[in-house]
Order: structure tokens, then C-alpha cells, then sequence
């Protein structure tokens, strides 16, 4: 693995295949969480999935992307959805420009929704480069009682774990899962629905649990990716048969 860190020529001289791009976010995580909570987690967890890749070039965390809907907090700061889209294009035209033939989004932060068409269109334009989409969102399931979309258990533990001086869990408001479903955060942005910005259970987060998550959220990631190109790369090779047999 390289990263930001290498030199020109040490990355030149691995000549990576593979990039890995985090992508967090400045937002509000309630009272007991930093704005910085995506962000830091995005970095984390790709980190620890780099290093299980061949020969991966791993960028620093885009901070900042799509958080309008936490608008009415302070600290808060957004992207357009355009511009996020066109931040991806550059960055990922960039690496392709240096040979990079495969790129993974890790995106921490669940209202980037417009990443999913910008890579469709991506992977369309341009052949030979496969741009794919990982997000550590599989660790919330099966918790119980609370949907723990924002602030909750899964983040609350990792942070706990990551940046345990961070954490204040004595300022943290009690268990919250709104009436409305999460198109709400759409419809009338967060506040609306969570006046706290808290949507789950943080106080079933524990430091233990952050690392376990971290640790599994990362070997499925890990997984998902190696068996994404793999995949991508069988079907590549398949059509490219096939077309050969028609000319």
C-alpha cells in the first residue's frame, strides 16, 4: 500500500492498479459527537482496508460532501450535489490519467446519494476503468429496537474506540427514533424530526463494540471489493469473447 505520504516516485515505482477514496463528512452527530464523526471514520476504516489490498493507493478523506439536511446545526458545512459529483469525476479522471484502472468510493456518510449515478456514468463513458461503491452502513443491522441511522450505537462505538477523547457521553441525549420514516430527513431536514440530531441508541455503544465493528465492517469491505473486481473483471472478459466471435 501507498498513500499521501509517499513520495512521487515511491507511488510511481508501486505503480498501483487500485485507488481507495474515503469520502466523510462535517455534520452534526448530535451533542455528544464531533462534526468530524464521518470524516474520522471514513479515514479509519479505509486504512485498515488498504492494507488488505494489492498494491492500493490509498487517498486522504474527502471531509466534506452532501449534509444540507443537518443544515440547522451549527458546524455543519455541505457540498451541492453537483459539486460532489464533479469532485469524484476530477479526482477519479486524475488517478485514471496515471494508470489507475480501478477505484473504490468508501463513503461514510449515508446522504451522498448522488455518487451512485456519478459513477454509473463513469463506468459507462469510460471503458477500462471500473469505478465501485463500498459503505460501512451492513454494521447497523440487527440492533434491536432503534433504526440506528445517525449518532447512535454503530457511530458512537467506533468513535469511542477511534477517538475516545472525542466522545461525550456525558452531554449524550437519550434514545431517539423519530415517527417518520427517513425520506423525512429530505422532506423537512433533520431537526424537524430529531430536534437532538439523533436518530438511534448510543447508550448501547461501548468501546468493545467499536472495535469489533471496526474490525468486521472492514474485512467485509474487503471482501465485497475483492469479489466486486473479480466479478467485473470475469464479466469483462466475457464480453470482450463474445464480441470477438461477431467481428
Amino acid at each position: 500500500m501507498v498513500n499521501w505520504e509517499n513520495t512521487f516516485d515511491e507511488i510511481a515505482q508501486a505503480n498501483p492498479e487500485m485507488a481507495l477514496l474515503p469520502i466523510g463528512a462535517i455534520e452534526q452527530h448530535s451533542y455528544h459527537l464531533p462534526v468530524a464523526t464521518d470524516y474520522l471514520i471514513a479515514q479509519a476504516l479505509a486504512e485498515r482496508v488498504a492494507k488488505e489490498l494489492d498494491n492500493c493507493y490509498l487517498l486522504p478523506a474527502l471531509p466534506f460532501s452532501c449534509s444540507r439536511e443537518h443544515c440547522d446545526f451549527y458546524g455543519t458545512v455541505w457540498l451541492r450535489p453537483p459539486t460532489l459529483a464533479a469532485v469524484v469525476e476530477d479526482l477519479v479522471a486524475s488517478l485514471h490519467h496515471h494508470g489507475i484502472s480501478k477505484v473504490v468510493l468508501l463513503v461514510a456518510h449515508g446522504g451522498n446519494w448522488i455518487i451512485k449515478p456519478t459513477l454509473r456514468e463513469i463506468n459507462l463513458d469510460r471503458r477500462g476503468l471500473h469505478v465501485i461503491l463500498t459503505t460501512p452502513d451492513a454494521g447497523t443491522a440487527g440492533q434491536g429496537e432503534f433504526a440506528d441511522l445517525h449518532a447512535g450505537r454503530f457511530e458512537t462505538s467506533l468513535i469511542m474506540h477511534l477517538h475516545p477523547d472525542l466522545v461525550k457521553m456525558d452531554r449524550a441525549r437519550p434514545d431517539f427514533s423519530p415517527a417518520q420514516g427517513r425520506e423525512f430527513f429530505d422532506y423537512t431536514g433533520i431537526r424537524a424530526v430529531s430536534p437532538t440530531g439523533l436518530w438511534g441508541a448510543p447508550s448501547k455503544a461501548s468501546t468493545e463494540e467499536g472495535e469489533r465493528l471496526l474490525r468486521e465492517t472492514a474485512a467485509r469491505a474487503v471482501a465485497y471489493i475483492k469479489h466486486t473486481f473479480a466479478e467485473i473483471d470475469r464479466l469483462e472478459s466475457e464480453r470482450q469473447r463474445s464480441q470477438g466471435g461477431h467481428t
